[in-house]
């Protein structure tokens, strides 16, 4: 119970300031006059002021509250190395126990960390899980904060803004103070490497705890095959070349030996995955006519700046005989021979725009040599034109790998032009496909634009993507040997660049289209990408078929395991794995393969394992707390101390603070004059001053 004096007046306060007002002025009349009942009239008035503002006992009926002592428990990845998360288990236990001892104290204990789905087990982030629990502690009552951890925290505050009413803060180390570890840091390495070309990797070798084992053996592996062995020092730093042989992952990995007593043998391996590119695109691009889709091929391949474009126009087909003498034509022979013989395997892509009316060379070595630059590897795009009908007859070498038939109904080796406004749709497999599945995205809200004219290519084979006139195939995809092909049955794609009405991903679809055929890895249907966060893996392959897909992994020890991928997203079946161990995991579909790393050089789990204070003492020697070490000091001790005390905490022993919060039950006034008492004492005065002022004695 709590006893108070208040007054609780009668009438609203301006009625007492005027009354104050006037009493003065009177007493002043009175002074100024020098009556003789000055003394009188001044008592008079005080006792009117004071008994009309009411005074009152206040009698408050307190229940007291407990203080609340938050104890934040890291249970990230790296809390389980060198047996931390039993340490963790007893120390949290410990200091359970001794809250029990306290009186009026509740623990309230946040785990931060455990879930490896939801935050990745890429690091550790106590006081984010702090924050994200202030709604459901009450402030006030807050007598300070432990964190039970191994002192690497990455979120660590340089101010703590709201959560300085959590204050003090102290930490419970799990770990040691001697710890020895020996880890390899990639000091340097590059995301990407042009083919063939030669990059560089530094390590170096580091081990802490005050060890210093000199020279060992580090072994070098490429794509997981053993490249050499090496000796190096602790503190050392040397630098690798590596040519890189493929395009897409290239994996380099470099591991040290595992020595007695170290912390964990996750950082004793450092993984390197780089990116293979081509350095520069050559590409050929002959138009078998001028035409206003021309100057779209054109932009397209001039604007990226990794590509050599190669470019002719035929002006005069050869079956037009001009009768100008040849020294005064400003045109050149068409280089027929030095592109299809010479320097016909220098090109990465071949696109023969409006080429049906040059179908006729009299070479079909010519046409040979193209089928059989495919055959090898190339890439091949064939861009029909409709602007008349047009003699469609190839030489059977190159009708060998073309997945069309352009002969039609019709007799003479012509395929009918089809001369009707239609608007080109994604087949079902084109909504799926990696070359045209993200095509709709950036016109989901508007109709693409119309084209003109089709050419009546029958399908043989291959991937129908998009479709024209009555469905028929517009946009034909196919691997032919080693190589791929591409057929686009219009030249009409240059009007979707006229924008307006007319609009529609040209851009996209020429430029994926092109990729595709040069096998760029992430346009493969059969494509499969693994993504390591933490410690949790996400596995992705390309979603074209409605059943469940299944991967084989095989772990950094070399164990192997069937993972079956069932969460699918637009274009996309995945699934998550957690990793048991660093190193790298790689993933076979039975066509493609994918490698994640997992480990110091992804995760900052890993990066420093060391049990150390120097992350969380700023914070700690600000709000004058302590830090454990429990391993140490197991029989530390918990106090309550007042809030003004000069330390909170020490090596040994970790304060809290008394808040002496409460909650008011109930509420009891008593008037300290009563009503009849005032009204007596307001009248007796007035009798009085009368009596006095008529003079009787």
């Amino acid at each position: 119970m709590s006893t108070t004096f208040e007054f609780s007046p009668y009438l609203p306060y301006i009625y007492y300031v005027l009354l104050a007002v006037g009493a003065g002025a009177a007493l002043l009349f009175v002074l100024f006059k020098r009556m003789w009942d000055f003394s009188w009239r001044a008592l008079f008035f005080a006792a009117l002021v004071f008994l009309l503002l009411n005074p009152i006992i206040l009698n408050e009926i307190r229940q007291g509250l407990a203080d609340k002592f938050i104890i934040v428990v890291d249970d990230s990845a790296s809390q389980r190395i060198g047996g931390r998360d039993k340490v963790t288990e007893q120390a949290l236990q410990n200091l359970l126990d001794k809250v029990k001892r306290l009186k009026n104290v509740d623990p309230v204990v946040i785990h931060s960390g455990s879930d490896l789905l939801a935050n990745k087990g890429e690091s550790t982030n106590l006081f984010t899980s702090l924050r994200n629990n202030l709604m459901s502690i009450p402030l006030a009552q807050v007598a300070g904060t432990v964190f039970i951890t191994d002192g690497q925290v990455h979120d660590v505050p340089s101010e703590l803004g709201a959560m300085e009413r959590l204050a003090p803060f102290h930490a419970i180390l799990t770990g040691r103070k001697d710890e020895f570890d020996r880890k390899i840091t990639v000091v340097a390495a590059p995301k990407y490497g042009v083919l063939n070309e030669d990059i560089s990797i530094s390590v170096r070798i580091e081990e802490t705890g005050g060890h210093n084992s000199g020279p060992m053996q580090m072994d070098i592996y490429q794509d997981g095959q053993k490249q050499q062995d090496v000796t190096i020092s602790p503190g050392e730093t040397r630098q690798f070349s590596f040519k890189v042989e493929h395009p897409g992952q290239n994996v380099y990995e470099f591991a040290v030996p595992v020595a007695d007593g170290e912390l964990t043998p996750s950082n004793n391996r450092a993984p390197v995955i780089v990116n293979g590119i081509r350095d520069r695109l050559r590409v050929l691009l002959i138009t078998g006519s001028p035409h206003m889709g021309e100057r779209s091929w054109r932009n397209l391949l001039k604007a990226d700046p990794s590509v050599d474009l190669i470019q002719f126009t035929i002006l005069r087909p050869p079956d037009v005989w001009d009768t100008t003498p040849e020294s005064q034509l400003s045109l050149i022979q068409f280089p027929d021979r030095m592109l299809f013989v010479e320097k016909i395997n220098e090109f990465d892509l071949i696109i023969l725009d409006r080429w049906q009316n040059y179908a006729r060379m009299d070479t079909p070595l010519y046409f040979t040599n193209i089928a059989n630059y495919v055959r090898r590897g190339g890439a091949f795009l064939m861009a029909l034109g409709t602007g008349d009908a047009a003699q469609t007859t190839f030489p059977g070498t190159l009708e060998q790998i073309l997945p069309v038939d352009l002969s039609g109904m019709l007799t003479g080796g012509q395929a009918p032009i089809v001369k009707l406004p239609y608007v080109p749709e994604l087949t079902a497999l084109g909504k799926q496909h990696p070359v045209t599945a993200d095509l709709q995205k950036q016109y989901e809200k508007k109709k693409w634009g119309a084209w003109q004219t089709q050419v009546d290519a029958r399908k043989l084979r291959g991937d129908t993507l998009m479709a024209g006139v009555d469905g028929k195939p517009l946009l034909l995809l196919d691997k032919a040997g080693e190589g791929r092909v591409a057929v686009l049955a219009s030249d009409n794609v240059w009007l979707w660049s006229k924008g307006q009405n007319q609009a529609g991903p040209y851009t996209d679809l020429l430029r994926n289209v092109a990729h595709w055929l040069m096998k760029e890895p992430e346009l493969e249907d059969d494509f499969i990408k693994a993504e390591a966060k933490g410690s949790v893996i996400t596995v992705s392959e390309r979603d074209l078929t409605p059943e469940a897909k299944t991967v084989q992994m095989t772990m950094p020890s070399g164990e192997q395991q069937t993972v079956t991928l069932t969460n699918r997203v637009p274009g996309w079946i995945t699934a998550d794995i957690i990793a048991s161990a660093s190193g790298i995991y790689a993933f076979d579909n039975g066509r493609k393969k994918a490698f994640a790393v997992v480990g110091a050089a992804s995760n900052q789990e890993f990066a420093d394992v060391q049990t150390t204070e120097d992350k969380v003492k700023p914070i700690v020697d600000k709000t004058r707390g302590g830090i454990v070490w429990f391993q140490e000091n197991r029989g530390f001790s918990l106090k309550e101390v007042s809030s003004s005390a000069g330390n909170m905490g020490g090596d040994k022993w970790l304060g809290l603070k008394r808040n002496k919060a409460y909650t008011v039950d109930n509420v009891e006034s008593l008037s300290l004059v009563p009503n009849w008492l005032c009204l007596l004492v307001i009248l007796s005065l007035c009798v009085w001053a009368w009596w006095r002022e008529s003079g009787v004695r």
